[in-house]
């Protein structure tokens, strides 16, 4: 865990890219987690004859606060690593599980965090507290900002914001690709 890799695509993802269906494929990628995981039998009662049902165990992927974020996170933190960020920066609601995710993981990998978290609008100038992925996010050091739901809509209706994009030492604001885009 936790070593910077070449990521090899799949043959389906080369198909893609050949097809024009993808743009590329990221080339390297951080271990954050112990993949591949398990599929586990689930045995749930009055299945009809013949089917089986299989749950896919990523939260055992090693990485306690990630479950199947650790798959999107290994190639966005692998990007911001190459870009020399030191910062990312990520977007979501009060208590998401995908900005806890992204705290843990940049902190793990030595870089700081900034949460913009949805909130009501009468809660927004309340410190959050303590309490669930808040706890986690504050225990790994992420800066958090508050914006209000309606903060929230305004700003994706000017600009398409992608889920995670970092800080660079020049503080210019990059992605894993380029999402992001005025509308105006």
């Amino acid at each position: 865990m936790l070593s910077m890799n070449r990521f090899k695509p799949p043959e389906w993802l080369a198909d893609a890219i050949a097809k024009n269906i993808i743009r590329a494929a990221p080339e390297k990628r951080v271990s954050l987690g112990l993949l591949p995981t398990p599929m586990h039998r689930w045995n749930v009662p009055n299945l009809p004859k013949g089917c089986e049902l299989y749950i896919k165990r990523d939260d055992l992927s090693g990485m306690e606060l990630g479950g199947n974020k650790v798959r999107k996170l290994e190639f966005l933190l692998a990007d911001a690593m190459n870009k020399e960020c030191d910062n990312v920066v990520t977007i979501g609601g009060i208590q998401s599980n995908h900005c806890r995710a992204t705290a843990c993981a940049a902190r793990l990998l030595g870089m700081d965090s900034t949460l913009i978290l949805r909130t009501s609008a009468t809660d927004v100038d309340k410190d959050p507290g303590f309490c669930g992925n808040l706890l986690m996010n504050r225990l790994a050091g992420a800066n958090i900002e508050l914006v209000t739901k309606d903060e929230y809509s305004r700003l994706g209706s000017e600009v398409m914001v992608m889920e995670l994009c970092v800080i660079n030492r020049k503080n210019k604001c990059l992605g894993f690709r380029q999402y992001m885009h005025t509308t105006a």
